[in-house]
């Protein structure tokens, strides 16, 4: 292999790794949950964060009108309120279909 060639495919692989670099600085992730059950009246939605992607630990995160909470999903408090808010939302949907 010429030195030009192998230049280009180290500078490939560098390329690539930054790439990878990059996109993971944008996810924003979990580090640690919250002690504190959250109130379902402060809860506008939520979304689950999974270990095997991009981030370290499995999280729900719920999102608050001034700030976002992770939380564990294994705690009942967690799973309840998960439980609630696809209700409401089953119920939100079926509402606007029967308005239309």
């Amino acid at each position: 292999m010429s030195r030009a060639s192998s230049f280009l495919c180290v500078l490939c692989i560098v390329l690539l790794g930054l790439q990878s670099l990059t996109h993971a600085a944008v996810v924003d992730c979990c580090y640690a949950y919250t002690k504190k059950p959250l109130s379902r009246k402060v809860v506008k939605g939520y979304m689950i964060q999974n270990s095997h992607e991009v981030c370290d630990i499995d999280a729900v995160v719920f999102s608050t009108m001034r700030f976002r909470v992770c939380a564990n999903p294994r705690e009942p408090w967690v799973n309840r309120l998960v439980a609630a808010l696809k209700r409401k939302k089953i119920i939100t949907q079926a509402a606007t279909k029967k308005q239309q």
